[in-house]
This record gives C-alpha cells, sequence and structure tokens, in this order.
C-alpha cells in the first residue's frame, strides 16, 4: 500500500483516480528530485525566486548570512532610475566574499559583480527601467579565515540606494 488512496500493481503507481505507469512514475519523481535539488543548490528560476525574495526598501539595509546556496532579494521600481546595490561585511580580519547577480523579472542576468565594493565586497551600479528586480547574492570564496569559528562570522548587509529620474 501506498499513500491513501493508491496502491502499488505490478511496477507501476495506480492512482483510483488516474492509473500511472512505471515509466511516468518514475519521470515525475525524477523531475522532483531535480527542481528540489536545483533549489538546494542555490538554483533559482523566476518563479523560486520570487518566492525566496527578502524585499529590499530604499536606504534601509538587510542583513544576510553567507552559507550554501543563494539569498535571493527584491525591489520594484516604477520608474526608471539609477541604482545601487551594495555589500557591506564586518571590519574584521574575517574574509567573507558575496558576490551578487541582478536578474530582471524574466530571469536574465543583467550585471554581475564581485569586489567593485570596498574591501571583498560587490556594489553594482545601473540605470534600470522600471519593473521587478532580483538580487542573489552567494560566497564567492567560501570560508577563508584562520580560525576555528568559521560559521559564526558569515554575516553580511546588503542596501539598496535609488536615485530617481535616471533613466
Amino acid at each position: 500500500m501506498g499513500m491513501r488512496g493508491e496502491r502499488r500493481r505490478g511496477r507501476g503507481l495506480v492512482s483510483r483516480r488516474w492509473p500511472v505507469p512505471a515509466g511516468k512514475a518514475a519521470l515525475g519523481w525524477g523531475l522532483m528530485a531535480l527542481v528540489l535539488l536545483g533549489m538546494i543548490a542555490g538554483c533559482a528560476t523566476p518563479a523560486t525566486r520570487e518566492v525566496q525574495a527578502i524585499e529590499l526598501v530604499p536606504g534601509e539595509p538587510r542583513d544576510g548570512w553567507l552559507g550554501p546556496g543563494v539569498d535571493v532579494y527584491a525591489f520594484t521600481l516604477t520608474a526608471p532610475a539609477k541604482v545601487r546595490l551594495e555589500s557591506e561585511t564586518p571590519a574584521s580580519g574575517w574574509t567573507l566574499d558575496p558576490d551578487a547577480t541582478l536578474f530582471d523579472a524574466k530571469g536574465r542576468v543583467v550585471a554581475r559583480d564581485w569586489r567593485s565594493g570596498e574591501g571583498e565586497n560587490f556594489r553594482l551600479t545601473r540605470s534600470l527601467p522600471a519593473g521587478r528586480w532580483y538580487l542573489e547574492v552567494s560566497d564567492g570564496g567560501g570560508c577563508t579565515i584562520m580560525a576555528d569559528d568559521c560559521e559564526a562570522h558569515r554575516r553580511y548587509s546588503v542596501r539598496l540606494d535609488v536615485e530617481p529620474g535616471t533613466p
């Protein structure tokens, strides 16, 4: 017996509503596994970006933590504007390396940056049209600190600044 209302017959899964041939059931489980692996690995699609996104508000820093996968942020421009997205890491001996990738609403890469900001931080400055935008932040270099407590020193912040009226 499988889930309620389902039973196995031979090599396929039989539902009371729809019979599922063995090959199709395996294909469905395989696709589900690929989607889950992509999410775990940090590969986001436009749909998963929206679900994962933390809203950025101009002038208000948001805290993040560099770990496996990506942190996803989003913002909406109601008119064309010049934007600056910048990370800040603690001023200590720890070496954090946040990487940034900016996506449009269709999931196309618009810009990437690794070290244009101070230290190992990113700084993206772009004139963008109105629309929904997504920023993915990932760990660019892994933990390269000289300490036993690597995981405790992974904090960073990201800030959005918007200069309206700039096409």
